[in-house]
C-alpha cells in the first residue's frame, strides 16, 4: 500500500508544476524577484570595461534591470565595501536607482568559465525620484558570455574634440622621481551612475584615475577599486591604489572640465604624490 501512495505522488509531481520551483533555468539566464514579483530577462548580456569593471544587464517588454560589479573575479561582491554599485531597475518610464549610503546588498559571482559568467544578487533599497522603494532577491544569473565595452563614438567625423582634453595635463611625483605624462585620454563608462576614466601616460610610465561623472568640488579618498580608484604602471606593470585622496578643485559639467590633484600609495610600495591634472572628457 506505502509503494502505491509513493508512486502516485511521484505521478502527480509530474503532472503539476507546484512540485517544481518557480526558479527557470535557461543557458544563458539572468533574473530576479522584484518587490516579491518573478522577473525573467529575454535580453541579457555581460560587459567588461578597460578597468576591469563589469556591467550586468538584461530586459524582456518595458522592464530592464543592471548591476555593477568592480570585477570578474569569482568571490562576493558589496555596496558597503563600494566593490558593487550602480543597480538599477526600469519599468516603463519609472526607473529604480541604488543609492549610497542608502542602498544595500551584494552580488556574488560563483563561476567564470569558458568566457562566460554565473552567480547570484540581492539588493534592498533602490528608490525612484519620488522616494518609492524597490528590492531584488533570490536575483541570478548564469552563463552570460562576457563582452568587451565599447566606447560609443559619434559618427559626425566634424565633431570637434573638447579643448580641455587637447590641452589635458597630469604630473606626478612617483618615488621622488618626477613624471610628465604626453598621452592623455578620458572614456565615460557605466550604465547608470557614470564613472570617468582618466588615463595619462609617457613611454613607460601609467596613471589612471577613475571618479564618479557628476563629481562636485572637494576630497575624496582613493582606493584599488570602486567609485573613486586609481592605479600606476611601470612598463605595463600595473598596481592598485591601496590608499590615497583626490580633491576636485574645478569641474565645470556644461564644458566638461576637470581639474583637481591627488596623491596615493599602491599596493606593490610606489608612492604616488603631488598630482596634479587639468583635463576634458
Amino acid at each position: 500500500m506505502i509503494k502505491k501512495i509513493t508512486l502516485l505522488m511521484a505521478v502527480v509531481c509530474l503532472i503539476f508544476t507546484s512540485c517544481s520551483t518557480d526558479i527557470e533555468i535557461n543557458d544563458p539566464a539572468l533574473q530576479a524577484k522584484v518587490d516579491g514579483e518573478l522577473f525573467r530577462t529575454s535580453l541579457k548580456k555581460a560587459v567588461i570595461y578597460d578597468d576591469g569593471t563589469l556591467v550586468i544587464s538584461g530586459s524582456a517588454g518595458d522592464q530592464s534591470i543592471s548591476f555593477t560589479t568592480t570585477s570578474t573575479k569569482v568571490g562576493t561582491y558589496k555596496t558597503s565595501q563600494k566593490t558593487v554599485s550602480k543597480a538599477s531597475f526600469q519599468k516603463n518610464q519609472t526607473k529604480f536607482l541604488s543609492k549610497n549610503g542608502e542602498t544595500t546588498g551584494q552580488v556574488t559571482i560563483t563561476e567564470v568559465y569558458n568566457n562566460e559568467v554565473s552567480g547570484n544578487f540581492t539588493f534592498k533599497n533602490l528608490k525612484d525620484d519620488k522616494g518609492n522603494i524597490l528590492n531584488f532577491s533570490d536575483g541570478w544569473f548564469y552563463r552570460l558570455p562576457l563582452e568587451n565595452g565599447v566606447i560609443e563614438e559619434e559618427d559626425n567625423v566634424t565633431e570637434q574634440i573638447n579643448p580641455c582634453l587637447l590641452n589635458a595635463s597630469l604630473t606626478a611625483m612617483v618615488n621622488d622621481s618626477e613624471m610628465i605624462t604626453d598621452n592623455h585620454t578620458a572614456k565615460l563608462f557605466g550604465v547608470d551612475d557614470a564613472s570617468i576614466l582618466i588615463t595619462a601616460s609617457n613611454e613607460t610610465e601609467e596613471i589612471t584615475v577613475v571618479f564618479l561623472a557628476d563629481v562636485a568640488p572637494g576630497e575624496y579618498p582613493l582606493s584599488g577599486s570602486g567609485n573613486y580608484s586609481a592605479s600606476y604602471a611601470l612598463d605595463k606593470d600595473k598596481s592598485s591604489a591601496s590608499s590615497g585622496k583626490l580633491i576636485i578643485t574645478e569641474h565645470n559639467t556644461e564644458s566638461k572640465c576637470i581639474s583637481g590633484s591627488f596623491e596615493f600609495s599602491t599596493r606593490s610600495g610606489v608612492e604616488v604624490s603631488e598630482g596634479s591634472f587639468d583635463f576634458g572628457y
